[in-house]
């Protein structure tokens, strides 16, 4: 009964350790997520800034997990190139490393009673009371968290403390390296927490139950097997999640058995080089070095490693965001991705105009990267209706994300990006659909034996290479520049003048008796569809820039 209720304790113990960090780092998440999205967003320039910033923002935040989220989401949204978000991956395996030194010197070095439960009961205050800010709450849950993980590991200690004076230590002592190391893959495997793991280990290692080098296999074997939590997470995913899955896999594999056959059997030296005798601070030690090491090793390598990762799990795959994949809870990385989303509604409604039309992407006089991104969205050779069913797929799937994304706590300013973007959306599916009922009509006019019908059919196709070009090379402007407004207010005056010509042309040719009756009205039909398509198209550009 005694051994149970020990164990009972500890069960205890790492529930209060494993919920204080999820409202750490809830809280953390509130009160600077947006401030930590921007750095990885923006921070990431090179191999070497991204691991720094993964480094960095893992030992600010004190959970890879969240890191892990963030990376993921960016890479998805394709704010972050591949190498970059790896490079971030490898980072924060350093950077959690900092839970280890809090832990071994808050932990076990100072009594805990005396701050864990005043420091729950300010946490809790601050959230339960009415002060204004969100802030406030967010404070309190980060204070609250913290006092979880202090009592946490109270109870463990104590727990670990009275198991010295039961088990028989040598059962324990008596394992081979290789048992511990993978035993240390299960656990964290089991948690999904290499922190709390660690934090068990110095426990244990605090209460004599495990000697240094058995606690430091353990360490190794934990390090493996936290990447248990990207590999599930890659099941069924996108291919960005699954190669960043693989990349956290192989580095941790690489790095980890490296560690246990070649820097473990060092570790007396290294701690002859720095002095140290406290088994708790040099299993930190080892457990930062080794993760030194193992990112060092890397950074060299690190871009060629990613484009052998960039070529996994493709099998033919769409390059299209797949918003599915993208958690809202990063609104940043969520927003870039509907944008990505429409940029290929664009591409893919101009492709409808080029095949109704049967226009070269040559006519629509486009930047050498803009026309290749169209020639390899005609090169899918698909028919009118399935370009038109995906469209509309994809503002059914980009309404259905807005509406989870508002549900978020978002800026004003996001909030105008995403009415925004749904709005384009819509307009863009109206000029679709609009120019898919006139389809069989124009095909019509340009196998007609009226020598005028097909002039005007001509007309029609000439003018659709100069708006669709315009409209294009105005929707890959990053931003609303000087003059943009004015173009597209120009872009609309011409739209009307080829409307009016187009119904001159018809007028035209019913007096001259060469249309007439359900001809004439499918003409006159057409102009005023073709107008309003082009229309519809037009004002999307309003609604991106509104």
């Amino acid at each position: 009964m005694a051994t149970l209720s020990v164990l009972v304790a500890l069960a205890i113990g790492l529930a209060l350790f494993l919920f204080g960090m999820h409202e750490l780092e809830g809280g953390v998440r509130a009160l600077g997520g947006r401030t930590f999205q921007r750095w990885l967003s923006r921070s990431t320039a090179s191999p070497v800034s991204s691991a720094a910033m993964g480094v960095l923002v893992t030992s600010i935040l004190q959970s890879s997990s969240l890191v892990s989220l963030l990376v993921l989401a960016f890479a998805s949204a394709g704010v972050l190139p591949l190498y970059n978000a790896v490079g971030v991956l490898v980072g924060a395996n350093l950077g959690t490393t900092m839970t280890g030194w809090m832990v071994a010197t808050i932990g076990f070095k100072l009594s805990l009673q005396a701050l864990a439960l005043p420091g729950m009961a300010l946490g809790a205050l601050l959230r339960l009371l009415p002060l204004r800010g969100r802030h406030w709450g967010a404070l309190g849950r980060l204070i609250f968290g913290i006092g979880l993980i202090l009592l946490g590991l109270d109870i463990m200690k104590e727990a670990v403390e009275g198991l010295s004076a039961r088990w028989d230590l040598a059962v324990l002592r008596g394992q081979a390296i290789p048992v511990y190391f993978l035993a240390g893959i299960g656990m964290a495997g089991l948690i999904q927490s290499s922190s709390a793991v660690m934090m068990l280990t110095l426990a244990a290692l605090n209460g004599g139950l495990l000697e240094l080098p058995a606690a430091a296999a353990l360490v190794i074997g934990a390090d493996l097997g936290t990447t248990s939590t990207t590999l599930i997470g890659s099941i069924g995913g996108s291919v960005v999640k699954r190669q960043l899955a693989l990349a956290h896999l192989l580095f941790n594999l690489v790095v980890d058995v490296l560690a246990l056959l070649v820097v473990l059997p060092l570790l007396p030296l290294i701690l002859s080089a720095f002095g140290l005798s406290d088994p708790l601070y040099s299993l930190v030690l080892f457990h930062s070095l080794f993760n030194l090491v193992g990112l060092l090793l890397f950074l060299p390598w690190l871009k060629p490693w990613s484009r052998w990762l960039g070529n996994r799990f493709l099998g033919g795959e769409s390059a299209v965001v797949d918003l599915a994949s993208v958690p809202v809870s990063v609104p940043d990385a969520a927003l870039a991705a509907t944008g990505r989303t429409l940029e290929s509604m664009r591409l893919q409604a101009i492709a409808l105009i080029l095949h109704t039309f049967k226009l070269p992407v040559e006519a629509l006089e486009l930047p050498a990267e803009l026309a290749r991104e169209l020639d390899a969205v005609l090169a899918m050779r698909e028919s009118q209706e399935e370009r038109y069913a995906w469209l509309k797929q994809q503002e059914s799937g980009l309404l259905a994300f807005s509406y989870d994304l508002q549900a978020e706590q978002l800026s004003i300013d996001q909030v105008d990006v995403i009415q925004r973007q749904i709005r384009e959306a819509r307009s863009l599916s109206y000029s679709s659909k609009t120019l898919r009922d006139i389809r069989e009509h124009l095909f019509v006019q340009r196998h007609s034996e009226q020598e005028a019908a097909q002039s005007l059919y001509r007309q029609h196709r000439h003018y659709m290479a100069h708006a669709t070009g315009a409209y294009l090379r105005l929707a890959r402007q990053a931003a609303l520049r000087a003059g943009r407004a004015d173009e597209i207010e120009r872009l609309l005056r011409d739209n009307d003048a080829h409307y009016e010509s187009a119904n001159l042309q018809v007028s035209d040719m019913a007096a001259r008796d060469l249309v007439s009756g359900t001809d004439l009205t499918n003409m006159l039909n057409v102009n005023r569809d073709l107008h309003h398509a082009t229309k519809d198209l037009l004002r999307s550009l309003q609604e991106a820039s509104a």
